[in-house]
């Protein structure tokens, strides 16, 4: 999770809210991508905050969230899950439990039981203290380990209509796409199976402007 923060100040949102109009968009879009990369003029780059981070293997978690209740003892949580994340769930996995107002009153419990059949997945989960509401649901989320990859962050990826790129700053100081096969993608991270190699470094933050002044360029 190496994160490699430049000496750019701050003030991205405005930006991309003026550079990323859907008439921009589409017009910029039709035009295609220049062969060269793009470069930040010194106005910009005095205006927007961009962040790297080094492509590498790490964990990669997948965050199930569930809604269930308890019983009357106040101490144990049924809930039903489905979907590919219901998969993941097991006996012996910890988890936070909170009301969906007030997320800083967090429970941790432990999974005890999980059933499975054509209906879902349906959790028990064992609370270290009895909840107050009994009435009311409850949520419940279980962070599932997918397995380690080399990986990107989530907001580096950028759809491209049946393919995601990322940037790459190159040597001189441009910016560089990069066509990507990403596999599994989880809460945080994105696995990527073709297109990048361990070490190098990823737009994060600010991918989207760069994006967005990268298909202008190749409109004009």
């Amino acid at each position: 999770m190496n994160m490699i923060r430049r000496p750019l100040a701050l003030l991205l949102l405005p930006l991309l809210a003026a550079t990323a109009s859907a008439d921009i968009r589409d017009r910029i879009k039709a035009a295609g991508r220049p062969a060269e990369g793009t470069r930040l003029s010194a106005a910009q780059a005095s205006d927007i905050t961009l962040t790297f981070t080094v492509v590498e293997v790490r964990p990669i978690q997948d965050w199930v969230r569930l809604s269930g209740t308890v019983d009357a003892s106040g101490r144990v949580l049924t809930a039903l899950a489905a979907g590919p994340g219901s998969g993941q769930l097991a006996a012996g996995q910890r988890a936070r439990v909170f009301h969906p107002d007030s997320k800083s009153s967090m429970f941790q419990a432990r999974i005890e039981h999980v059933e499975r059949s054509p209906a879902g997945v349906r959790v028990l989960a064992q609370l270290p203290q009895p909840v107050n509401d009994r009435n009311a649901r409850y949520v419940m989320e279980v962070v599932t380990e997918l397995g380690e990859f080399l990986s990107v962050p989530n907001e580096a990826l950028i759809e491209e209509g049946d393919h995601q790129v990322v940037y790459l700053q190159a040597a001189d100081g441009s910016f560089q796409p990069r066509t990507v096969t990403t596999g599994v993608q989880g809460e945080r991270y994105t696995q990527i199976l073709d297109g990048l190699a361990t070490g190098q470094q990823v737009v994060t933050t600010g991918s989207f402007f760069v994006d967005a002044e990268y298909k202008m360029r190749g409109g004009t």
